[in-house]
């Protein structure tokens, strides 16, 4: 399998990163023959993943493939995509939060992009923020003058957020000002895309009690597919995202009536 066939699963690195680290906590020991066919990349692709991961002292290369340190953190996915454009995702961070006003609610659903607009809400008064994510929580709880309202239901390890019937309970009983909400893929056909399915139902509800919706997202979101639609792009009233989005594309989400700000 070539590295270009292997690029199309859509996986990214730090994301094939974590499956392994999870087939070899489930096995002790992975092959690269077997981490190829398991994931549907190459073996040269495998080889440079656990290249990096040894590098960073999460496994110990064996001849023939890997196995798991022992005593190796395993961190959810989506402490990994902290690290990805990080400087971009702070730009946007620092962007979404300046469209949010004093006294106003908001719901802040759980994103790697999303955590980056909690330090810049320091100052506002009389803010109210709604969340699903332990990570935007913890941060929002040192923040003076903001009212912190946690969703319940189960929390699901990978995402270090909340899901289920008792999430949806709690937003029955909820309205907000603005939504800023996160997308796995953004593109002019499906629209708005998810990762994973169970993920659909939440995001929609946030965005159905909120006056305004703003999605956060950097530039290589953008034409991109993933797993789950969550629905038509018409759902966004902004798109804030960073200066490397193609100008063509900024112009056709201006002529579907969505403003774009670029970080």
């Amino acid at each position: 399998m070539s590295e270009d066939s292997s690029a199309s699963n859509g996986l990214l690195p730090v994301e094939r990163e974590d499956r392994i680290l999870g087939y070899l906590q489930g096995r002790g020991m992975g092959a690269v023959t077997e981490l190829s066919r398991a994931l549907g990349v190459s073996e040269a692709t495998i080889r440079r993943d656990l290249a990096r991961l040894a590098a960073r002292q999460l496994v110990r290369r064996v001849h023939g493939g890997a196995v798991l340190v022992d005593g190796a953190g395993f961190e959810p996915p989506v402490l990994h995509r902290r690290a990805l454009r990080a400087a971009e995702k702070e730009r946007i961070g620092r962007a979404a939060a300046g469209l949010v006003k004093d006294g106003e609610t908001i719901v802040l659903l759980g994103g790697s992009t999303t955590l980056q607009v909690v330090p810049h809400l320091a100052g506002r008064r009389d803010l109210t923020l709604i969340t699903d994510s332990l990570l935007i929580a913890e941060r929002a709880a040192k923040l003076q003058g903001v009212t912190l309202v946690m969703l319940g239901g189960v929390v699901r390890p990978s995402e270090l957020s909340t899901e289920g019937y008792l999430t949806h309970l709690c937003l029955e009983q909820l309205h907000a000002n603005k939504a800023i909400v996160g997308a796995r893929a953004v593109n002019l056909t499906q629209g708005l895309m998810l990762e994973k399915v169970s993920e659909v139902a939440t995001f929609r509800e946030c965005i159905g009690i909120a006056d305004e919706v703003i999605l956060v997202a950097d530039h290589t979101k953008f034409g991109q597919v993933a797993t789950a639609v969550l629905g038509p792009l018409s759902m966004v009233h902004r798109i804030v995202t960073d200066s490397g989005m193609p100008q063509e594309m900024v112009a056709q989400l201006g002529a579907l009536g969505i403003e774009v700000i670029l970080a």
